[in-house]
């Protein structure tokens, strides 16, 4: 018998037997205690003078069909005693209906074939059951767990069943298409897990497990066969994939995280690994009554995060205050690009906090956008008003829902590359193909031409092999320490080489010259600088995957955090002695301005100008070695000319994704003067020295 076996009961039938389960205990304690009250009264009518106690033990020997009063019954204990057997029989009568009601719905559901089975007690369980039944994935849902509730929700395909033993759960679970394992605690999934392994079924069945500890999940995911969600970091991945911290095309103010614990602390957490560019120390604020999960959040990621810590109590005066006050606090706007809101995220404990205080800052500070992370969003909807601009993020609802549950990395790190594809200027050609932006800018996988979803699919698909070819591993279990990875000019030619076997793109179309192209190179070299490029792109989207790319073995990895820094600070030194040369050719007022002094954002181009090293270097077929005396490597002037061009693009592009669209020199490398052109050259000069200082120096690659 198939699940589709299982058919729907008609409207009228579904109704009489879900009335029936759940007032039969309830019809037989009315019928009892009305029994029991006529007892009382007909032995106060029969005997008089008999004792509140011995009418009550009388009246409860009615039940066990005993009678012993000489005097000839009243009408009500003539009633009572005929009417108490009654109740008992009818007690036994239902109590049987429902012993043989448990063995034919377990006696069905051992019989279904490629259904979901939801194990446990956790709020998630009958709402994942109820979310794929009604998706029409499966043909029907189990929950098993301690309810006694038989047979509930006949209309919406899923069966719930009581604690079972087993051998009925090996019969549930054999030849289910998915169980999942949601426990009210991480000890009672455990448990569930640790009881479902010892099944001794005919056919595998994939299971998911539900925890709240991330470092329980980074063990788990180690080594158990088990699938793992983790709670609260699974709720902040889909939160942020709503809500970006940041905009592709704007200058946005760094974050506020507001709130307490496990959820709070992975909203911060996972806007740092999942935004943070190398170099950068990506600041986060988070405002709460205590620093602990501030410092939980900050764990292994110390020197890649700012996470302030601003005391505030959880009042929805303070909040709003507070918020206006670190704006108040930041630098100006920076006129020369777009300007996003702030992204606000708000997530405490209870959701009975959470929502004020969000709706309070929502309300009360229009510069912001606020976002917040709650239990059960259609719960409180009723509770805004209907200007109110305030987002909630339902973690039951993406906790339940099959899409996110079945939402693997791969699927993940797809939506990251075409979203990344798309944020390059559209005339630039792409290894992926020409990419489809809607009128917001954004890029939708499923949006796409066959051609460029075949292709993100096969980088997506093949990133562990990917990575594995460059000596980098991908750790998906919530690793304690995730160090920023920049790969060196050796490991991107490796993954640029399976780059060019998955996407052979032999029908692309290359243009040039242009702002994409250029005079220099052919196609084929333009498509391989492509490659490099999205290389060089791969460990930040997956991390943001949640994948953290880790290079085993040790290796040479000059370009740390602290060291681009240092090399950044180098790197405006050289563009002041450009700007010297050249009479300031660009008439920027930056030519004027030490390192303190720069905003963040020109701070942020030269950090990324360093982190374009190995992509220049892979570019020529180079790459670095430690050297004790490094000896500087001489570009040729035909090498200087194509570096140069690729650091002019890089810039446009940084412009571009900041929001400077309008800037005078966004415009092909041919269409700039000389003198222009020099601060572009100047960088490809600097980098062997900046190199050199770190005990390397530039080789060819062999």
């Amino acid at each position: 018998m198939s699940g589709t076996d299982l058919s729907e009961d008609s409207r009228a039938g579904a109704t009489v037997r879900d009335l029936y389960a759940g007032w039969r205990y309830a019809a037989i304690g009315v019928l009892g205690a009305a029994m029991l009250v006529l007892g009382l009264v007909g032995h106060y009518q029969t005997v008089p003078g008999i004792g509140f106690t011995d009418a009550l033990y009388g009246t409860i020997r009615l039940f066990v069909f005993e009678y012993d009063v000489d005097d000839d019954p009243s009408l009500a204990l003539d009633i009572a005693r005929f009417g108490a057997g009654a109740v008992v029989y009818l007690a036994v009568a239902i109590a049987a209906l429902g012993i043989l009601e448990r063995q034919f719905t377990l006696a069905r559901a051992a019989r279904l074939r490629g259904h979901v089975v939801v194990i446990g007690n956790g709020a998630e369980a009958v709402p994942i059951a109820m979310s794929f039944r009604s998706s029409g994935l499966v043909p029907r849902s189990l929950v098993i767990n301690d309810d006694d509730a038989v047979v509930t929700r006949r209309r919406s395909g899923v069966v719930q069943l009581p604690s079972v033993s087993d051998e009925s759960l090996r019969r549930v679970v054999d030849h289910a298409a998915q169980v999942f394992v949601v426990g009210a605690t991480d000890e009672e999934t455990a448990q569930l897990a640790h009881r479902l392994r010892g099944l001794p079924v005919a056919s595998d069945f994939p299971t998911t497990v539900l925890l709240t500890d991330r470092n329980l999940v980074g063990h788990w995911a180690s080594a158990a066969p088990e699938a793992v969600v983790c709670r609260p970091a699974q709720t902040a991945i889909s939160a942020l994939r709503i809500a970006p911290p940041f905009a592709d095309d704007a200058m946005v103010p760094p974050p506020v995280v507001v709130g307490e614990g496990a959820q709070a602390a992975e909203l911060a957490r996972w806007i740092v690994t999942g935004w943070q560019q190398p170099g950068e120390r990506l600041r986060v604020y988070c405002l709460g009554t205590d620093q602990r999960w501030v410092d939980e959040a900050a764990a292994g990621i110390e020197e890649r995060a700012d996470l302030v810590w601003v005391p505030m109590e959880p009042n929805v005066a303070l909040a709003p205050r507070t918020i206006r006050e670190l704006a108040g606090r930041s630098p100006g706007p920076d006129e020369r690009f777009a300007q996003g809101k702030r992204r606000v995220y708000v997530a405490y404990p209870h959701t009975s906090r959470t929502v004020p205080i969000a709706a309070a800052i929502a309300r009360r500070v229009s510069e912001v956008d606020v976002t917040a992370v709650v239990d059960d969003a259609d719960a409180w909807s009723g509770t805004l008003g209907e200007k109110s601009t305030l987002r909630m993020v339902s973690a039951l609802q993406l906790l339940s829902d099959p899409t996110t549950l079945r939402l693997s990395a791969t699927d993940l790190l797809a939506g990251e590359l075409v979203a990344d594809a798309s944020r390059w200027p559209a005339d630039v050609p792409g290894v992926f193909g020409s990419v489809l932006r809607d009128a917001d800018r954004k890029a939708v996988l499923d949006a796409q031409p066959a051609a460029v979803r075949a292709a993100v699919r096969a980088v997506a698909e093949n990133i562990a092999d990917i990575f594995t070819a460059a000596g980098v591993e991908l750790d998906a279990g919530f690793p304690a320490e995730v160090p920023t990875l920049v790969l060196s000019p050796g490991e991107l030619t490796q993954i640029e080489a399976v780059l060019a076997r998955l996407l052979p793109a032999a029908d692309q179309e290359m243009r040039d010259p242009g702002r994409g192209g250029s005079a220099l190179r052919r196609p084929a070299d333009e498509l391989r600088l492509r490659r490099l490029e999205l290389a060089a792109r791969l460990p930040v989207l997956a991390a943001r995957a949640g994948l953290v790319p880790v290079r085993r073995g040790g290796g040479d990895a000059p370009l740390t955090d602290a060291a681009v820094r240092e090399m950044a600070l180098e790197v405006h030194h050289d563009y002041l002695r450009t700007a010297t040369t050249t009479q300031n050719a660009t008439q920027s007022p930056t030519a004027r301005l030490g390192w303190d002094e720069l905003a963040e954002t020109d701070q942020r181009s030269s950090i990324a100008q360093v982190v374009d090293i190995p992509v220049k270097l892979a570019a020529l077929g180079l790459t670095w070695r430690p050297a004790e005396e490094p000896q500087l490597y001489e570009f040729t002037d035909a090498e200087v000319e194509l570096l140069a061009e690729l650091e002019h693009r890089r810039w446009v592009h940084f412009q571009l994704r900041n929001g400077r669209a309008r800037h005078t020199f966004n415009t092909s490398w041919q269409a700039l003067s000389a003198g222009v052109q020099e601060y572009d050259r100047g960088p490809v000069r600097l980098l062997a020295r900046l190199l050199a200082s770190l005990g390397y120096e530039v080789t060819d690659q062999h």
